[in-house]
């Protein structure tokens, strides 16, 4: 994939999660309680296979050219949406595919983690969008201690203290496409207008 393939590929994404719903502007409360101009949805993906796969396919680049396929040895998601892109990567990297249960199981064998996961192993965690970073964050300190993160991979950055989170422990998150940059396409391609797209970019900054 070239830029310019790849450049086409995330507007034609973004285009179709606004003229969807998954991408809404407006007033909203998220689950943290946070107030946002904006909400993301990326759900509705798993029910558009052209566009889940072209999703899959800016993820693959993503990882090839900032991760490197050789640098990690598992795929771990947490769920839920985040399972849905995890097990996807791992059939097109054929690479083994783990995930981390929100709540440890209160029946059969109570297991954090579902797959099976070799000692000593490099994991790339993969989510759909990141925002805090707490959730992924609670999946990495469920992985057993001997683990090496190699990075984060999400489809979408909100860009709200996730990068901060992180640095503390020196671990990378990259994105797709950081939420800067879909406002930027959808007011270039007028879904949005400049009053809004100045709103969201202030939250951001502020954040």
């Amino acid at each position: 994939m070239n830029e310019k393939d790849r450049t086409r590929l995330e507007e034609d994404l973004v285009l179709f999660l606004f003229d969807r719903n998954a991408i809404k502007v407006g007033n909203f409360t998220l689950s943290s309680g946070r107030k946002s101009r904006f909400y993301l949805d990326l759900r509705i993906l798993q029910s558009h296979p052209a566009y889940f796969r072209k999703a899959i396919s800016l993820l693959t680049y993503l990882i090839h050219s900032q991760i490197g396929f050789g640098n990690f040895d598992y795929i771990c998601s947490v769920p839920t949406s985040g399972t849905i892109f995890g097990s996807a990567l791992s059939y097109e990297l054929f690479k083994p595919h783990i995930y981390v249960r929100k709540d440890l199981k209160s029946y059969g064998t109570q297991k954090k983690i579902e797959g099976e996961l070799e000692p000593n192993s490099k994991i790339l965690l993969v989510d759909d969008v990141i925002t805090t970073g707490h959730s992924i964050l609670s999946g990495i300190e469920s992985l057993p201690y001997h683990s090496i993160i190699s990075g984060v991979v999400v489809l979408v950055d909100r860009q709200q203290g996730s990068k901060d989170l992180f640095d503390q422990f020196a671990i990378k998150i990259k994105s797709v496409i950081p939420i800067l940059n879909i406002i930027k396409i959808l007011n270039e391609k007028d879904r949005i207008d400049k009053n809004e797209y100045e709103a969201i970019k202030k939250e951001i900054e502020e954040n």
